[in-house]
């Protein structure tokens, strides 16, 4: 009887052991050479059904000369294995090179990806002559900010790997903002390969770091793209860039954000021999490379001979044109100049400002000048014939400061600065001013820093969980005393995870507190939520319960 009771105690306590999570992977070639393309292949064993992952790589870091980008998984639904598949290029430096561990988010769990490596050698032979590669055309030196920077991406092909298409072109930087030239990519002007263009345009001063990546299509052995089924490849490229403002010694005062390098077109006008008084458009075209849409129009002055009214002005972004415009209007007859246009430019690449001039067009206006009317200046003390005439006299010299015996006291006024109740009044609105001040500033801060109250909160919310972990504990509440420390546990983490508190399991608590015993959280969570589905087993978790209140101390702290 003794032995049949110990064997059903031994078949239930396997049925209660979870499985841990079997994660492999494989590397194909084993050892790559410089630059050579690889297969990377994830398989995952798990105790749950797993079903598709979400968000794959974006949580994958390779180190700093490696392509390696999510090409798709396969998956089965109803079973917990699955495998992800990546594609990537080797570094040109040969090495042990590391990739971290990295997380693959699944519907039922989320599981870690311990970090592989990969080996790079130049024994293996591997010659990329005949490969397909990318290149980035983008100018190596110190740009600035508001400039347009022109950037391209080649993706050449050769006679033995085709390019027949990219996509997934995503760029990666702080201080800048990004931007495709076209939605499809050109082709190169040999056939072999194709051509992305885009622009950077930077918003802010200092060093950071570019990084773009992409993947292409090849196919080998052909010269067609509709000869066989294609291949991804992925590419990426990191550049370190510098970036300052426009130098302020030698800056003209009629510079008006011109970056780049520019000339005039032409300039045109609507009449050539308009009357007085008579609205014509002035229309001058700018050409060039530079940060065209970005340049305020330049201010000109029409003098004693124009009028000038500024008109609506547009860029022909197609032609890298932009066209100022204006309504000159004559105000007097004959052989006139229309005023001269002048604009300050500033080349990055020679470090130096230029003056681009827009030269003064002859017009010959007709009509009438307006009549010259003499302002005539009149005395108010003459009379009608123009003669002076005689002031009053025997008047009384008036005293103000004369009065009599029934004239009303007037009381004596001090400067408002010697009022005590002007500065009581004054101290009192500045003290309230200051403390709005106060307020308006602190809760500013506070809604741009969100986490400071939500940690705030969790901290009182943990102290609070362990006071009453505490009262079980006198207690001999064993239940009461896990749920208590359980959920301490949950805001803590929840507050640091960024995570709903109720939805956190004890493998995301040891994300906050990678050093907590699994054992102790896995009791703490069994005894806890045991109840809802089955009945409570038996424990000694209150022989210490320092070690569960030592966790949320640990976590307090955290936060």
């Amino acid at each position: 009887m003794r032995n049949a009771g110990f064997l059903l105690l031994a078949w239930l306590a396997l049925l209660t052991v979870r499985a841990e999570d079997s994660v492999s992977w494989e590397i194909t070639p084993a050892v790559t050479g410089p630059g050579q393309p690889f297969r990377l292949q994830v398989r995952i064993e798990s105790d749950v059904i797993l079903g598709p992952a979400d968000r794959v790589g974006r949580e994958i870091k390779p180190p700093r000369g490696m392509a390696l980008r999510f090409s798709g998984q396969i998956f089965r639904s109803g079973t917990t294995e699955a495998t992800l598949n990546f594609s990537g290029v080797s570094p040109e430096t040969e090495g042990a090179h590391v990739i971290p561990s990295f997380n693959i988010r699944f519907p039922a769990k989320m599981i870690q990806v311990p970090k592989i490596t990969l080996n790079v050698s130049n024994a293996t032979g591997f010659r990329k002559d005949g490969q397909a590669r990318a290149e980035l055309e983008l100018p190596d030196r110190t740009f600035y900010v508001g400039e347009r920077i022109p950037g391209a991406i080649l993706l050449r092909g050769s006679e033995q790997e085709f390019v027949s298409g990219s996509f997934g072109l995503e760029c990666e930087a702080e201080g800048f903002s990004f931007q495709l030239l076209s939605d499809r990519a050109q082709p190169l002007d040999n056939g072999q390969g194709l051509l992305t263009a885009f622009e950077l345009t930077p918003i802010r001063t200092g060093s950071s770091e570019l990084s773009l990546n992409g993947i292409m299509l090849i196919q080998v052995g052909v010269t067609s793209a509709f000869s066989s089924p294609s291949r991804d490849r992925p590419f990426t490229f990191r550049r370190r860039i510098n970036v300052e403002h426009v130098p302020e010694a030698g800056r003209p005062a009629n510079w008006n954000g011109a970056i780049g390098k520019f000339l005039t077109d032409t300039i045109q006008l609507s009449n050539l021999s308009p009357e007085v008084g008579e609205p014509i458009r002035l229309r001058a075209i700018l050409a060039g490379e530079g940060n065209l849409e970005r340049i305020i129009p330049p201010e000109i002055i029409g003098g004693e001979n124009w009028d000038i009214i500024p008109a609506t002005e547009r860029r022909r972004r197609a032609e890298d044109q932009r066209i100022f415009a204006y309504t000159l209007i004559p105000r007097l007859p004959g052989k006139l100049l229309t005023p001269e246009i002048r604009l300050a430019t500033f080349d990055p690449e020679t470090r130096s400002f230029n003056q681009v001039v827009f030269a003064p067009q002859a017009v010959t206006v007709t009509g009438t000048a307006p009549a010259k009317v003499d302002l005539v200046k009149v005395d108010p003390r003459t009379g009608a014939n123009g003669a002076m005439t005689k002031a009053l006299a025997g008047l009384a010299t008036p005293q103000p400061n004369l009065r009599s015996v029934l004239s009303t006291p007037v009381a004596s006024i001090q400067p408002l600065a010697a009022s005590k109740s002007f500065w009581a009044t004054n101290g009192i609105l500045f003290a309230l001013l200051a403390l709005g001040l106060g307020v308006v500033m602190t809760m500013g801060y506070l809604s741009v820093h969100p986490e400071i109250l939500i940690h705030y909160h969790a901290r009182r919310n943990c102290h609070r969980a362990a006071r009453r972990a505490r009262q079980a504990a006198q207690a001999q509440d064993s239940a009461a005393f896990a749920r208590a420390i359980v959920a301490g546990l949950r805001i803590g983490s929840g507050a640091l995870l960024q995570a709903k508190a109720q939805a956190l399991t004890h493998r995301d608590i040891l994300r906050v507190l990678p050093d907590a015993p699994l054992a102790l959280l896995e009791t703490l969570f069994r005894i806890a939520e045991g109840d809802k589905f089955a009945p409570r087993p038996l424990d000694t978790l209150l022989a210490e319960p320092s070690l569960a209140l030592a966790l949320l101390a640990q976590l307090e702290a955290k936060l």
